[in-house]
């Protein structure tokens, strides 16, 4: 046990410890003997990540309320780790007792009749897994109901039926994803989970109406010790989306009113740091740098250069999305079957100038399928490895230019100075970048390529 002074308090963490070797603390105790075949060790430890004692201290109190979850979770009968409702199954298994939704929330005697085959179902179930003795308990309500004997799926279509279907915190995120589609999008799919995960360690799993106001001030501060108040903005209206999302499409009345709107970061936005551009002699540098042994990324370095495109826009390009037959040689930027684009306003016209000219030539000399950065496509071809892609392209500038160089997400603000440095109209640059919201009605015709390519040609 350990004990620390907070003002004139002394407060006694049991589980709570620390290595004489680490600067982080441990959550560490022992598995009740009962329950030991479910762990492979006789005591469960979890670093708690945390190396300032008092913040430890909260984090651990999270941690015991999870462990003493799954230890009463496992005394019931039911899998250590919670198994996230899945609503569509449960409205599948009404839908197979002749019930929809409504039917199922409807009252009355008709209604209690037409219900009558699923309670039957659920009453067969629980007599299989119960003995004589204790289904009579639950039959005259001695003994609470025995939820722990139903599956998932039962639970889940018992509580809309009831009109007490709700979700955790920890579930909205899969039922968010697959609603939207995006549940095959690993970004998506590690943005949402990792939200909801920092989220529920620093302040526990609740249905959203369950949290309040101060739940958020402490995550906000507890948070604003080791990130960014822009990922920590960002991370919260992500958890309002969902939440906001999630509750309105499964009807949850009691989770479409919650506090997650208008919180308040304090100073928000002063601990960013602006990315510096690369200077003209970085740009030298990098017109002359040595081929590497893998032309996608030198290619990939050359066309962001010349560009300003994205990385991940970069690694969706098709082979015929290249025109360079066209009198402005260009390329066409589309959200296609293996990348999306950040938003509308991304697709674009983009000519092809100096070293981006020369790279896109290479690559389409060179290639053997459908894509530009075969590289960066995955196996299956419905994704991008634009983190890889990035991380070999930083990993080249930093062996070339030296540790402090700029990543290559710079080349697009670089290229914004040097467009302004040659008087490039402001909406010319924004559609060039893909930052424009009011398309030209010129866009896209061969004298506003011709036009975009001359600025385009004068940074060089």
């Amino acid at each position: 046990m350990m004990q620390f002074n907070v003002g004139t308090y002394t407060i006694s963490m049991k589980y709570l410890f620390k290595r004489g070797n680490r600067n982080t603390y441990y959550y560490r105790r022992r598995v009740p003997k009962e329950l030991a075949q479910h762990y492979p060790k006789p005591f469960i430890e979890i670093s708690l990540k945390q190396s300032d004692r008092t913040v430890a201290a909260a984090v651990s109190q999270e941690t015991h309320q999870m462990v003493e979850e799954q230890f009463e979770r496992l005394r019931q009968g039911l899998p250590k780790n919670k198994i996230l409702t899945n609503y569509q199954s449960a409205l599948e298994l009404l839908a197979r007792h002749n019930l929809t939704e409504a039917d199922a929330k409807a009252d009355g005697q008709g209604a209690d009749e037409a219900k009558d085959p699923f309670f039957d179902s659920l009453d067969d179930t629980i007599r299989a897994k119960s003995s004589e003795k204790d289904y009579t308990a639950f039959r005259y309500d001695e003994k609470p109901f025995p939820y722990h004997l139903l599956d998932d799926d039962q639970r889940a279509a018992l509580a809309i039926a009831k009109g007490q279907f709700r979700l955790k915190a920890s579930e909205y995120p899969a039922e968010y994803l697959r609603r939207k589609g995006k549940d095959k999008n690993r970004k998506n799919v590690n943005e949402a989970n990792n939200a909801m995960t920092t989220f529920i360690k620093c302040c526990g799993d609740r249905s959203p109406a369950e949290y309040s106001r101060s739940d958020i001030s402490n995550f906000i501060e507890v948070s604003s010790k080791t990130k960014k108040t822009a990922t920590i903005h960002r991370q919260l209206k992500s958890i309002t989306a969902m939440f906001n999302f999630v509750a309105l499409e499964l009807d949850i009345k009691a989770d479409r009113h919650h506090c997650f709107e208008k919180f308040n970061i304090p100073n928000l936005g002063d601990d960013a740091v602006s990315r510096e551009d690369f200077t003209q002699e970085h740009l030298l540098a990098i017109r002359e740098m040595p081929p590497s042994k893998t032309l996608e990324i030198d290619c990939m370095i050359y066309l962001m250069l010349d560009t300003g495109m994205r990385v991940k826009e970069c690694c969706g390009l098709l082979v015929s999305d290249v025109n360079l037959q066209a009198e402005t040689p260009h390329l066409v930027l589309y959200k296609n079957n293996i990348r999306g684009l950040k938003n509308k306003n991304s697709q674009r016209l983009v000519p092809l100038v100096g070293a981006a000219l020369n790279a896109v030539e290479k690559l389409i000399s060179a290639a053997t399928n459908d894509y530009l950065f075969p590289r960066y496509v995955h196996d299956s071809g419905d994704d991008v490895k634009n983190t890889g892609a990035s991380g070999a392209c930083n990993k080249r500038l930093k062996t070339l230019l030296g540790p402090s160089s700029p990543t290559c997400h710079s080349f697009r603000h670089t290229m914004q100075t040097r467009l302004r440095n040659t008087e490039c109209p402001k909406e010319k640059r924004d559609e060039l970048g893909g930052w424009a919201k009011d398309i030209s009605d010129k866009y896209g015709t061969p004298s506003d390529l011709k036009l975009k390519a001359k600025y385009l040609s004068a940074t060089l």
